[in-house]
């Protein structure tokens, strides 16, 4: 039995940004993310040493939820990318054509 659900949630975690965000707010999401995943491997660090060998239980639920942070910061940042494209993109469709 799965206390709290945690495998299923980590499996099934996705991110879902605000369509109206620009890039340097799904940029700070993203460093969010990436920081929620190193204070995680942080505390495993700090059990591992303390403790000698964690529950093995435990350590693939924390591998997974820090998965899972990892990936919701790449997608946020992959986001941010694409929105910098397509702002690029419009920008220079609305620029005036030069004609000679």
């Amino acid at each position: 039995m799965n206390a709290f659900g945690e495998p299923w949630t980590t499996r099934h975690t996705h991110y879902f940004s605000d369509p109206d965000a620009g890039p340097e707010a799904l940029l700070n999401d993203a460093t969010e993310w990436l920081q929620y995943a190193h204070s995680c491997v942080q505390v495993l660090t700090e059990l591992v040493q303390e403790r000698g060998s964690p529950d093995a239980r435990r350590l693939t639920v924390m591998l997974e939820g820090i998965g899972a942070f990892i990936e919701m910061g790449t997608r946020s940042a992959t986001q941010a990318h694409l929105r910098m494209q397509w702002q690029e993109i419009r920008r220079q469709a609305e620029q005036p054509v030069a004609t000679p």
